[in-house]
């Protein structure tokens, strides 16, 4: 019995000078080898397959598969030879077996030379070039990796294209040829035979398409784009780029989260290059509205040769729809766009940064995409866990980490908390295994760090309506602040202020009220003695700094005492008005009516006070019409029961804890107006009376001062100096 496929882990397969590790599928219709890094499936059909080679690759036993086709069959010529390495011993017989009874063929064996020459035969046979020494195959060059063929007078240099993972690159090689004896040009015809099937375009040919001014994010500026069948040409004011249509491994159509623009973003291995900097993603943004008419630059029926009727001739409709139609019948292959995941924000975009540049993931069906710097796309093959770092602590993001099987880990941070649960489903659901595996309870609908750029916070209306309610039903109940009079309180409170017409007229730190006062404390009498009992030294000016600095802060103490009670409780406030409990419940509105008959079925479970409130908030915004007006009218029959239940509790004497506090209030005034202002006991310089504390320094009563006395005391002073 013969085995239906064999399957082999861990062989190579060599692209430009790259062993990719993968594994190898053999099945009775065609060979599939899987690259282990991409997860890219390379497919070839047993139908097209011309010989089976057992040969030695690199250190290993392995496979060399030789696809040749008619030279009318131009894509099946476009088919290079595979190579399969990383075999054992053991397993040649197996196989041998398996494509003898499943495909029909033969396995050989091939010899390889070993002997370092550098001269020999170069047979070019479909897209691989064959050089041999003495019949024995020396080395096998596919034609697809070939940038550029230039030919000189006896020589055709090979130019490659650069491969960033390869340890040791191919660049160049040079093959010479002597002339032959009829004149034959060897070199140009060797060097036709080259771009033939290595799939070099000139620009001289015509594009397939031409796109002005196309905007790129990566690499940045705007750029002419010229689409050849074989390459794509950049033109930029300052760079230009060269990028073969088979280096192009993925495309993806993604929305942008405004919602107003697209990406479209193409895969490079290898990347492009520009200096020491290597783009693997070529990120287009297009506007979503932008519409264009376009004309191909090729007849339809090359086009259809070409592409199969996958395009038309004339192209109309949005920019990125063109575009996206003209790659996918380039390269052959599929678009990818988003699944079903949808974000806090309705797009499948999640706002974050990586490496403090912000950008937007997308959680596709088979991989993660970031956009935009760097670019990347991370397969779930190659994630091995996940973990949601700070997302138990009070801040409103938290951090995506990805922690792959090279050992890698890459960290998106400043991700939205309503996001956590969406995005915790998602990786649920994919089996990917998260190190902290708790889905969040509690909801951040309602920040409590939002901001005031929130369209519509329907939990902060609902409190402020309560407050209003709050606040009218005190503002009924205090008969003082109908009857305020803004000009008579201003009034009021400059004349307490405002000292008395003495003490206007000199400054307060000469004469300090607690000097004159009648408690008799040790520091007035202190005072008194150093300023109460000459006028020489009012008149000093070296006396005035040393008297202030003692008088200020007694006139704050004594203030303080004053604004306070003999229970220390402060005086002069007006005191909120108590609200009486048999006053009628105020009228509610249409919104908090329709609010209350609906919470029951808006709140579901694990919802919070805020949930609740902002689905109604979105919810009474969409309600129109009659069922509206029928809330309405409930609202204003509420409001008329509240205004005849409120002349009915004023008829009956209703208000009197509100009267009380009122007149309570209007006592503290009078209190306060007696009090006065520390200030006013101030006196002037030419009325000084006598007090308590003068008469423990003097016995004998001062008497009234006059200018002249001043005059004779200052000119005394000055005698005795």
């Amino acid at each position: 019995m013969t085995d239906a496929f064999l399957e082999f882990n861990d062989v190579f397969v060599e692209e430009t000078g790259v062993l990719v590790q993968g594994s190898v599928k053999l099945s009775d219709s065609s060979v599939a080898f899987r690259n282990e890094s991409t997860g890219k499936v390379l497919t070839a059909p047993v139908a097209e397959l011309h010989g089976v080679e057992w040969a030695r690759l690199a250190t290993t036993p392995g496979l060399r598969l030789v696809f040749e086709a008619p030279d009318d069959d131009h894509k099946a010529m476009q088919r290079t030879n595979l190579r399969i390495g990383g075999f054992k011993e053991k397993d040649q017989e197996r196989i041998s077996k398996f494509i003898e009874n499943n495909w029909n063929k033969r396995v050989k064996e091939r010899e390889h030379s070993i002997k370092g020459w550098n001269y020999g035969e170069a047979n070019i046979k479909g897209p691989n070039l064959e050089f041999s020494v003495d019949g024995k195959l020396a080395f096998e060059v596919p034609l697809t990796n070939v940038n550029k063929c230039v030919a000189a007078k006896n020589e055709a240099t090979l130019e490659f294209q650069d491969n960033d993972d390869a340890p040791v690159a191919l660049t160049e090689m040079r093959f010479f040829m002597a002339e032959e004896e009829q004149g034959e040009d060897r070199v140009e015809a060797f060097r036709q035979m080259v771009l033939k099937y290595a799939g070099i375009e000139t620009e001289t040919g015509q594009a397939v398409a031409t796109l002005e001014q196309i905007l790129c994010m990566t690499p940045r500026g705007r750029y002419d784009i010229k689409v050849y069948p074989n390459h794509l040409s950049l033109h930029g004011k300052t760079y230009d780029y060269k990028i073969p249509t088979k280096s192009i491994t993925r495309l993806f159509l993604v929305p942008h989260k405004d919602g107003r623009h697209m990406y479209f973003v193409i895969s490079l291995n290898p990347p492009i290059r520009q200096g020491q900097t290597r783009y693997h993603y070529l990120v287009i943004e297009f506007v979503k509205d932008e519409h264009v008419d376009l004309e191909l630059g090729m007849t339809q029926e090359q086009l259809n040769e070409l592409y199969e009727r996958k395009l038309e001739r004339e192209q109309s409709g949005n920019t990125y729809e063109i575009v996206s139609r003209i790659f996918r019948a380039l390269v052959n292959m599929r678009i990818t766009v988003p699944g079903n995941f949808v974000g806090h924000s309705g797009t499948p975009a999640i706002a974050c940064a990586h490496k403090q540049a912000s950008g937007f993931l997308y959680p596709l069906e088979k991989g993660l995409l970031y956009i935009h710097k760097p670019p990347m796309y991370v397969r779930f093959e190659e994630i091995s866990t996940i973990h949601f770092a700070r997302s138990d602590v009070s801040t409103r993001s938290f951090d995506f980490e990805i922690e792959l099987k090279s050992g890698s880990t890459l960290v998106f941070n400043s991700v939205e908390k309503e996001e956590y649960n969406k995005l915790f489903d998602f990786v649920s659901n994919k089996g990917l295994r998260i190190r902290n595996a708790k889905k969040m309870e509690k909801s951040y609908a309602t920040d409590r760090f939002a901001g005031s750029d929130d369209e519509h916070d329907a939990y902060a209306e609902t409190v402020k309506a309560e407050g209003k309610e709050k606040m009218a039903d005190s503002d009924d109940s205090s008969e003082d602040d109908s009857d305020y009079d803004l000009d008579k309180d201003l009034e009021k409170r400059r004349k307490l202020k405002e000292p008395d017409e003495f003490s206007g007229s000199e400054p307060d730190e000469e004469f300090d009220s607690d000097a004159n006062s009648e408690s008799g404390s040790e520091e007035g009498e202190k005072e008194s003695d150093g300023s109460g009992g000459s006028g020489g030294d009012d008149e000093d000016g070296e006396e005035r700094p040393k008297k202030k600095k003692k008088s200020e802060p007694k006139e704050k103490k004594e203030r303080k005492k004053k604004e306070k009670g003999e229970d220390g409780e402060k005086k002069g406030r007006k005191t909120k008005a108590k609200k009486d409990p048999n006053a009628p419940k105020r009228g509610m509105s249409a919104f908090m009516l329709w609010m209350g008959e609906a919470r029951a079925s808006l709140k579901k479970d694990g919802d919070s006070i805020g949930d609740v409130a902002k689905k109604a908030g979105e919810l009474w915004k969409t309600i129109e019409g009659d069922e509206k007006k029928k809330w309405e009218k409930k609202a204003a029959e509420d409001k008329e029961r509240y205004e005849r239940e409120m002349k009915e509790y004023k008829k009956n004497g209703g208000g009197a804890v509100a009267e009380a506090s009122s007149s309570g209030g209007a006592e503290r005034e009078k209190t306060k107006k007696k009090i006065g202002s520390p200030q006013k006991s101030a006196k002037s310089k030419e009325f000084v009376e006598s007090s308590d504390s003068e008469s423990d320094s003097d016995d004998k009563p001062l008497k009234p001062k006059t200018k002249e006395t001043k005059k004779e005391s200052s000119a005394s002073g000055s005698d005795s100096d």
